[in-house]
């Protein structure tokens, strides 16, 4: 048995505080694949909606929903390619997004920043990917799965304010988008919100925190996935996790480790 297309889990769950103050999750995400001239591409996608904004998690949803529509449509033009994905076109993307939600902010009677969100994107193909990040959150790779090999896609920013963030509806958007792009055949893809940060990052390191990590992406390795976005509500909604974060909690995990490249991970973690 070999497996080499992409298999994911995702789930999200609402914080504490959110509970508290009878408020809905304003994280939202997106994960999917399309087949492209150039082969099998994931799109993934999370967004998290400002607390303090109205609207925050429509301005999130709006998000997921736009930046997964253009690329689609922009990889299946003639001649695209993930290569041709830049910087400049994720600054193209965010001005089009906010013009978006400039119609509907005046169509509802609000004010662009009652749609406030962060974002994070990862298109990946077969041997080059693009990540697109504005905001907190953190998008993690590897190539082999195997212990130490995790890292950030997109190196986290460093706030001057404890509780401050970048959003996609701020004047500075367009300069504050972080991009990177690799060209290397990615195995292992985890995109997660703020809230899940406190566990998923070592902050001794600031690296991705493995032993949290690595545990819930195994079963994708191993070629499972039904029922794991099940079981991932249900532990992001546990106390052991609520113990250590309040806020939203989304996570979208995605492997295509064939069958013996998962052999030999597991092996290296004996």
């Amino acid at each position: 048995m070999k497996f080499d297309v992409w298999r994911t889990a995702y789930a999200s769950a609402t914080g504490a505080a959110h509970l508290a103050q009878n408020t809905i999750c304003q994280d939202r995400f997106s994960c999917q694949t399309i087949e492209t001239a150039n082969g099998e591409v994931l799109i993934a996608v999370v967004a998290d909606g400002a607390g303090s904004a109205a609207e925050g998690h429509r301005g999130a949803e709006i998000a997921c929903k736009l930046f997964t529509a253009e690329i689609a449509s922009f990889l299946n033009s003639q001649n695209a390619s993930i290569k041709s994905l830049n910087a400049d076109f994720g600054k193209r993307w965010i001005t089009y997004f906010q013009q978006k939600i400039g119609e509907i902010a005046r169509a509802d009677d609000k004010t662009v920043r009652d749609y406030a969100s962060t974002f994070l994107g990862a298109v990946v193909g077969e041997t080059d990917a693009a990540f697109f990040q504005v905001g907190d959150g953190g998008i993690v790779v590897s190539a082999s799965g195997a212990a130490e090999s995790y890292r950030f896609a997109v190196a986290p920013s460093d706030s001057l304010y404890v509780n401050m963030t970048d959003f996609l509806t701020d004047e500075t958007a367009v300069e504050r988008l972080r991009f990177e792009m690799t060209h290397e055949k990615i195995e292992d893809l985890i995109l997660f919100s703020d809230g899940i940060f406190p566990v998923a990052v070592n902050y001794q390191t600031n690296q991705p925190h493995e032993p949290f990590l690595m545990p819930m992406i195994a079963p994708l390795r191993k070629g499972g996935a039904n029922g794991l976005s099940e079981k991932l509500e249900s532990y992001l909604d546990a106390p052991k996790i609520n113990e250590k974060t309040d806020d939203d909690k989304t996570i979208i995990l995605a492997s295509r480790a064939s069958a013996q490249a998962a052999t030999v991970s597991a092996e290296n973690r004996r």
